[in-house]
């Protein structure tokens, strides 16, 4: 299976600037950047240059046509090559919930590190929220919990706690944390195969993985920490790939 959970990705906006310790090794900025040319595989770009995408507006309707095709939802993470919440993004977002109301069978997995923007850039008729939008944040040290309560204060069909790269075991506090989160992701540090990440232990998604298992909470582990781009998924000899029902 891919270590990716969801079918697919929307980058309405391309660009970012860092805010946080898991940005240090971003993929984004690994991939864009003048350091290390894309890979070889595409253009060059600043990836400090927020700017609107120009050819993707048009995807989540063509996912809503196989989700329609297909009879099922399909799961779509947004900004996985910026942040939804960027302060420059805000004379494009309303554009974007339009098009996310007007495919409800696309289900959107919003994650940010910008949960303090959310309440006051939700559309007008949010309401308790569209069923067609799970909110995530990032959580890669403990002392990022506070994004996890600024989640709790938005209504919300699902929320969920990306802990993508941990960089410290976030244990015993993490046990207190989790009250109205419904999902867990985990892995450890990439270096996009171009650098070395930082230390991993398995041990802190170990732990994730069995708290999560006590409170009932899916959990999906994506990778162990390394340098490469394909990581083992295995957790104690084997994949985990729990995730909420789709359907609503």
């Amino acid at each position: 299976m891919s270590n990716e959970p969801h079918d697919a990705n929307w980058n309405p906006w391309l660009g970012c600037k860092k805010c946080s310790a898991a940005c240090k090794n971003c993929l984004m900025f690994l991939t864009q950047g003048e350091r290390f040319k894309n890979f070889g595989q595409q253009a060059i770009h600043d990836p400090t240059n927020i700017r609107r995408a120009t050819s993707t507006w048009r995807k989540p309707y063509r996912l809503q046509k196989q989700a329609e095709a297909a009879g099922k939802n399909l799961s779509c993470f947004v900004c996985g090559y910026s942040d939804f919440f960027l302060p420059e993004a805000d004379e494009w977002r309303n554009e974007a919930w339009q098009i996310i109301k007007n495919t409800p069978k696309v289900i959107y997995q919003i994650q940010t590190k910008r949960t303090h923007r959310i309440a006051d850039h939700l559309p007008g008729d949010w309401g308790q929220g569209y069923p067609n939008v799970w909110f995530g944040a990032s959580v890669e040290l403990k002392r990022y919990f506070y994004r996890l309560d600024d989640l709790r204060k938005i209504p919300c069909v699902l929320r969920y706690a990306d802990s993508l790269g941990m960089l410290e075991s976030l244990m015993p506090e993490l046990e207190n944390q989790l009250d109205g989160i419904g999902w867990c992701v985990a892995s450890g540090e990439t270096g996009c195969g171009v650098v070395d990440p930082r230390p991993g232990n398995p041990d802190w998604a170990r732990e994730v993985r069995d708290v999560c298992a006590q409170k009932n909470i899916p959990f999906w582990f994506s990778h162990v920490a390394g340098r490469g781009r394909k990581l083992s998924r295995l957790l104690d000899g084997r994949e985990h790939n729990e995730m909420p029902k789709l359907q609503y």
